[in-house]
């Protein structure tokens, strides 16, 4: 039973996995990764595995299109921008607040302030990297 789990685990991890990275990347590289992956199945003997990657593929070759990957890109950067647009503006929030807390004089409020800020500023640089891989990403299917 065991072994039945995870022989559907597999393919369906791989398939969620694979669904981020195609989410912006060329229809060629793709079909070129899943072919890879049923290689590297049949290879392993993973019979369950190749039927999976086999089907996806079909899928990926029959509905993948560049344009499709080129509005799904444009629209990732427009959706990334929006994240890092909310993230600055709790960046400000924070910063505000710590401004507060420092003319109280509180040191409590102040330690708690400071946190909250540098969180939110690490959350700021992950979404401005998140921006800038989809605008790469948008790059390279635009060549």
């Amino acid at each position: 039973m065991k072994s039945k789990f995870i022989a559907v685990l597999i393919p369906l991890s791989l398939l969620c996995a694979g669904s981020a990275f195609a989410e912006t990347t060329s229809c060629a590289s793709q079909i070129n990764n899943l072919q890879q992956q049923i290689d590297s199945a049949t290879k392993a003997g993973n019979h369950n595995e190749v039927l999976s990657m086999q089907k996806a593929l079909t899928e990926t070759r029959q509905h993948c299109t560049e344009t499709g990957q080129l509005e799904r890109a444009k629209q990732k950067i427009v959706e990334e921008k929006e994240d890092v647009r909310k993230a600055g503006q709790e960046v400000s929030e924070a910063t505000s607040s710590l401004q507060e807390a420092r003319a109280r004089g509180a040191s409590d409020k102040i330690l708690k302030a400071e946190n909250k800020l540098t969180e939110k500023q690490a959350k700021l640089a992950r979404k401005t990297d998140d921006l800038k891989a989809a605008e790469a990403d948008l790059s390279v299917l635009q060549k």
